[in-house]
């Protein structure tokens, strides 16, 4: 009886035993199946934004497996049923925990060398992972683009006749190009002006509004540039004429009542130094917060309308003195010692207290709010990079995105920001660069300079 009971047990536990060996190779099997035997492909993403490939290009991306990792790249151009292997790489290198599941690629697709023609052509790429699906060879990924070789720069050519222009000054150029180029402007120094097109019925002409920064000199280059959708660039030369030009200095005391008048108004500034000395304090709001509020003036430059509000002239503030001119260097004096140097980016003009702001002509407003020595500010976007500024306002009676014409009142003349009484600080800029408003006051340099030359293009394109 013992020995049958025993005998059950040892068959007991056979089964037991068994069980938990046919378990362990059911759960390697299911693993097998969902790890090794995995049936993701990998992802291929490019990062090209459009088909074009110039004349010396490259082609980059992202291979992507998050489940056995990256096995094998291949890379090839193909144009009139010959393929070309641009990459095949198989060997990556992994880290302790097996091969890499992200690997950035980026192959050269110079058209020379390559011997590629300009015309269509075919970019393949595959990539394969570490599964064991068919066969061991693993899932494949595989993408085609469409690409269009493209090694021609575009054709330039200048149709404004003479551009003369000053340090601080503004200009215009009309010119055509030989395709559509996503990119075009004007070149001045290292400096980038972009053109824009719509000012004409023919989509072949553009124009670009450019300007000379107060500190660029008479050995300034300028050209015309045009990039196409490949990357091909293109240039124009035109004939222009830079004049002197010299600015006024003036010194600025400072003293201990405008400070304790002044500062309190930029505590709530990020960096302001509260436990610093009042001198110190006001370097960093002439220094540093100047640096801060330009950029937010010029910020709206970066996105200008596409089309021209303008007309005429420019007006200025009514029955108003001139305070301060464009460019002015102004030296700190504070108890007989300079302290600091600016530049000034306007012209300073002053009637009575609070006087009504009127627009210098039409456009729509781009910014209305505080930016720091500025005061109360409101920037009119007249157009193709064109801006005008009204600073150190008391109020103001318009909101962002509206349009106003010409005399509009927008607000009033003010001593918010860093001012040392109320009146009217007026500015412009091309794009990003501050320019004297001088010339725009002036309606035949308007003519001279601008219109003149938009009429005379006109012409030209009828009669093409």
């Amino acid at each position: 009886m013992g020995f049958k009971k025993r005998r059950e047990r040892g068959k007991g536990l056979k089964y037991s035993l068994a069980a938990v060996l046919i378990t362990m190779v059911a759960v390697s099997a299911v693993w097998l199946l969902m790890v090794k035997f995995e049936g993701r492909a990998p992802e291929i993403e490019l990062d090209m934004s459009d088909s074009f490939i110039g004349a010396d290009a490259a082609v980059s991306g992202t291979i992507t497996d998050e489940k056995s990792g990256i096995r094998k790249l291949w890379i090839a151009v193909i144009q009139n049923d010959r393929e070309t292997v641009l990459k095949e790489e198989s060997d990556f290198s992994g880290t302790q925990q097996g091969p890499p599941r992200q690997r950035r690629f980026e192959v050269d697709l110079n058209a020379g060398k390559l011997d590629l023609k300009d015309g269509k052509a075919l970019l393949r790429i595959a990539a394969w992972d570490h599964s064991w699906r068919g066969w061991f060879s693993g899932n494949q990924a595989y993408l085609e683009k469409e690409i269009t070789i493209d090694t021609q720069p575009p054709r330039v050519e200048v149709i404004s006749r003479q551009h003369n222009i000053r340090p601080g000054g503004s200009g215009l150029a009309v010119y055509r190009m030989s395709e559509n180029c996503p990119e075009h402007g004007v070149v001045v120094g290292d400096h980038f002006f972009p053109g824009h097109k719509g000012y004409f019925d023919d989509p072949e002409l553009a124009v670009c509004f450019f300007a000379l920064a107060h500190d660029q000199d008479r050995d300034t280059k300028l050209h015309v540039q045009a990039l196409d959708p490949a990357g091909n660039a293109g240039r124009g030369g035109f004939y222009y004429h830079i004049r002197n030009k010299s600015f006024d200095a003036e010194p600025l005391p400072v003293s201990d009542r405008f400070l304790s008048r002044i500062l309190p108004e930029f505590q709530s500034e990020d960096g302001f130094p509260a436990d610093a000395g009042a001198l110190e304090q006001f370097l960093f709001v002439n220094r540093e917060l100047r640096k801060k509020n330009n950029r937010t003036i010029l910020a709206p430059g970066r996105s200008p309308d596409e089309q021209m509000h303008w007309q005429g002239g420019f007006s200025r503030l009514p029955n108003a003195a001139r305070k301060a001119s464009f460019a002015d260097h102004r030296t700190y004096v504070y108890n007989g010692e300079k302290i600091d140097e600016q530049i000034h980016m306007g012209i300073d003009l002053a009637s009575v207290s609070q006087a009504p702001v009127p627009a210098a002509n039409a456009g729509k407003v781009a910014f209305v709010g505080r930016a720091g020595i500025y005061g109360n500010v409101v920037i009119i976007d007249h157009g193709f990079g064109l801006f005008s500024v009204y600073a150190h306002l008391s109020r103001s009676s318009v909101s962002e995105g509206q349009m106003v014409e010409k005399n509009d009142i927008i607000g009033g003349t003010g001593a918010t920001g860093l001012a040392g009484g109320d009146h009217l600080h007026y500015g412009m800029f091309v794009h990003d660069v501050f320019v004297d408003p001088m010339e725009w006051w002036d309606s035949q340099w308007i003519q001279n300079n601008i219109t003149g030359k938009l009429e005379h293009a006109r012409e030209l394109a009828k009669n093409n």
